[in-house]
């Protein structure tokens, strides 16, 4: 589904995408804007492992509302795309992987700080995978720069769980989506991870039947319904 998504945006018409990168804050970001207004809600899309930010603004081409997306480049090099975290991250062990991705973590706060305070807002963060992990870490350690979150098929390390209680907080929602078929992110994990935050954040999770690591329909409709809540609040 990600890849008809693709394929369907940039072979026809996307108007207010820009291909040109733009860079703040030490990452560099293209962006598409639906909209006239210089006051646009801002949604900071995190693309997966080994993509491409234009992947990233992809997925949100159903939103049809007026909005400003921004997506970040990963500062690693992987394969054909980018990463946010080191090319061999994912071959560390469980402690390597926390530390490397609390230094991400930390410098992509930065960049998002300095997006809301571009465009004077608080943005919604959002992302698939290896971007979600992003979306969801930065719910939980940096809650006043961002409005919401939506982790697709992301999570958190089950050993920083406990860390995480201790920055508790139920004003910024999270929102997490996921097929129960995920091999990589499976789903018995997230629905623990849920339960064991849910008294302490405002985190809920909606999975698909069927679906493995991926987007569908049901679920591109559920978010863009979600997301249209939240801008339509401000």
């Amino acid at each position: 589904m990600r890849f008809l998504i693709l394929t369907i945006l940039v072979g026809g018409f996307c108007p207010g995408y820009s291909q040109s990168y733009q860079q703040v804050a030490g990452f560099s970001y293209v962006e598409k804007v639906t909209g006239s207004s210089a006051e646009l809600p801002v949604i900071i899309a995190f693309h997966f492992s080994s993509s491409k930010p234009i992947d990233a603004i992809a997925e949100y081409d159903s939103l049809k509302v007026p909005v400003r997306i921004i997506a970040p480049r990963g500062n690693f090099r992987k394969r054909d795309g980018y990463s946010y975290f080191p090319a061999d991250y994912y071959t560390k062990d469980s402690l390597t992987q926390m530390t490397l991705s609390r230094q991400t973590l930390d410098s992509i706060a930065v960049f998002v700080k300095a997006i809301g305070e571009k465009y004077k807002t608080k943005p919604i963060v959002a992302g698939f995978s290896q971007g979600g992990d992003l979306s969801f870490l930065l719910a939980v350690y940096y809650p006043g720069l961002i409005q919401a979150a939506f982790p697709f098929a992301g999570f958190i390390h089950h050993q920083r769980w406990d860390d995480a209680t201790k920055h508790a907080q139920k004003s910024v929602p999270i929102y997490i989506y996921q097929g129960d078929a995920d091999k990589i992110v499976a789903v018995d994990f997230s629905r623990k991870e849920v339960a064991a935050l849910k008294p302490y954040f405002a985190i809920s999770i909606t999975t698909y039947p069927g679906l493995g690591h991926d987007f569908s329909p049901a679920m591109m409709r559920d978010y863009a319904d979600a997301m249209r809540r939240i801008i339509r609040q401000k």
